[in-house]
Formats: C-alpha cells, sequence, structure tokens
C-alpha cells in the first residue's frame, strides 16, 4: 500500500555554545551518573568566565553559563548526553515511520536531528514535543534553516508544500527537486544526490594540501587522515555520479605521486600498497 512520510530536519541554533550548564548537571545526575564523575564535571564547567581585551583595557570578568568547552575530548560526549532527552521525548511516543518492519520516529547526528512521521499531523505533533523539550533544555531551534518533505504517495503530486512549525516557527518546505544539505549530502525527493559541494570542498583541501610546507610523508598523512574519511563517509551516505568520484581519484593519484617525486606515468599500485611493500598505503 502506498504511504505518506513527513520528515523535518530540524537546525538548532548554537547548539554546542548554547546548551546551558545546569541542563548538563541535572541530565547526568538524572542518568545515574556516579557522584565521582559529576564532581569532576562541575570542577570543570562551574565557575568559568571570560574577559574581553578592549584597546585600553580588558573587561570586568563575565561568567560563562552555557556550551561545552571546544577542544574537550569529553565535549562531544557531555553534549550528547545533553542532547537525550529531545530524543527521548520523541523516540519515546508511539509515532514514527515504519521502515522494514522497524519503527523509526528521530534520527540523531551530533547537532543534525531528523524527525519522521507517517502523516503531517504527527510530525507536527513530534515537533510540538521537540520543541517542548528545547524550551526546557534552553535551546532553540533556527526556523530558518529548518526544513520539511511531505510525500503522499497516493496522490498524482507526491510532494506536498504542507506548512510545519516548531517553538512556533514556520519551517521551510521543499518542493520535488529541492534538496536539503544533510550531513553534507542532498537530500529530497527525485533529486541528484551527488554531494558536488562536498566534492569541490575535498578538492580544495587536497590542493591545499599540496601547497603546504609539510613533508611529503605528513602530506599523505594529512590525505589518509582527514580527506579520505570524509570521502568514505559521502559514499556511504549518498548516490556519488562516477564522474566526479572518478576526478577525486585522479587527482589524488596525480598529488600523491608527485608528492613521492614519482613520474605521472608510474604504476598506480604504489599509491595503494602497504608501507611494508614500499607503497604509500592510501586507502
Amino acid at each position: 500500500a502506498r504511504k505518506q512520510c513527513a520528515i523535518a530536519w530540524l537546525d538548532l541554533a548554537n547548539a554546542f555554545g548554547s546548551i546551558p550548564h545546569h541542563h548538563i548537571f541535572d541530565t547526568l545526575q538524572e542518568f545515574g551518573m556516579p557522584e565521582s564523575f559529576l564532581r569532576l564535571i562541575r570542577e570543570l564547567y562551574e565557575g568559568c568566565s571570560t574577559t574581553i581585551r578592549l584597546v585600553e583595557r580588558e573587561t570586568a570578568e563575565i561568567p560563562i553559563r552555557s556550551g561545552v568547552k571546544q577542544g574537550c575530548p569529553l565535549s562531544p560526549i557531555i553534549f550528547n548526553l545533553a542532547m537525550e532527552p529531545l530524543l527521548r521525548a520523541i523516540s519515546d511516543g508511539a509515532d514514527g515511520f515504519d521502515l522494514h518492519d522497524e519503527r523509526v520516529s528521530v534520527l540523531a547526528y551530533a547537532d543534525d536531528l531528523v524527525l519522521i512521521a507517517d502523516d503531517p499531523e504527527r510530525l507536527q505533533g513530534m515537533l510540538d514535543t521537540i520543541g517542548r523539550a528545547a524550551d526546557w533544555t534552553g535551546l532553540r531551534f533556527n526556523a530558518n534553516k529548518c526544513t520539511s518533505l511531505h510525500v503522499d504517495g497516493n496522490k498524482r503530486d507526491s510532494v506536498l508544500t504542507t506548512e510545519f512549525l516548531v517553538q512556533g516557527e514556520p519551517v521551510i518546505p521543499l518542493a520535488e527537486g529541492q534538496a536539503y544539505q544533510h550531513l553534507g549530502m542532498p537530500t529530497g525527493f527525485r533529486i541528484r544526490q551527488t554531494p558536488e559541494d562536498t566534492i569541490r570542498e575535498i578538492l580544495q583541501d587536497a590542493a591545499k594540501i599540496d601547497a603546504s610546507l609539510l613533508a611529503p610523508w605528513q602530506k599523505i598523512n594529512a590525505l589518509t587522515t582527514f580527506l579520505i574519511p570524509r570521502i568514505a563517509f559521502v559514499l556511504r551516505g549518498s548516490a556519488v555520479a562516477k564522474v566526479p568520484l572518478n576526478k577525486v581519484d585522479n587527482t589524488i593519484r596525480k598529488l600523491v605521486k608527485s608528492w613521492l617525486f614519482l613520474p605521472q606515468r608510474a604504476s598506480n599500485e604504489i599509491i595503494y600498497i602497504a608501507h611494508r611493500h614500499g607503497g604509500a598505503n592510501v586507502p
């Protein structure tokens, strides 16, 4: 049977910098974290302040009462735990969409949230629920960057521009052929899914590595550490056309050969074979 599917992609405004510290402490305590661990987290966040240096003087201390610490290895874990009440407010309900005999209601990757329902009324109910949870935690959704898609398989024009609200603000509806950039990949109904912008950024970053003052082995290490995983992520998450993928592959081969001071006519195998066999070990 043909179904309806209503989806909302949500964008939190300054999510990492606006989550209140008291919410972090309350959530960790609610999840039963040991008191010794809670004490360490409180020592990291309580009493923090900053000052702004002006031309002639510094401002008085400005207390910091929200946000996780940038660069701290604990921050992603703390943020994910602090987001859990929002996710459970949705996943604990009965609404969602049946996919391969499994009920799916919310997808989350850090601060990128997706709500899925099998009709528009239920999606609006989920948006109301997560909006109340966000109000309770002190977070705000940026409605101008939130997007929705309503597909009805029973109608000739499958995509409907149904209006949805989050925290009282209208969400931008997608039409057929329009895409939302979700995790760097175009997502929508009947669209070209090749993430051309992301591929272009990868090529630009490869050129920056090439132009840097890094040693050849450091350039290869930067390539395999930062760029190759991004390419793999794109391949797992979207249907990439062959032509732009070939361009990335050819660019990487040319760069690695130049870093190894090899002629471009040299065999490609040297790029991919393991270090113990004398290769560059590029995945």
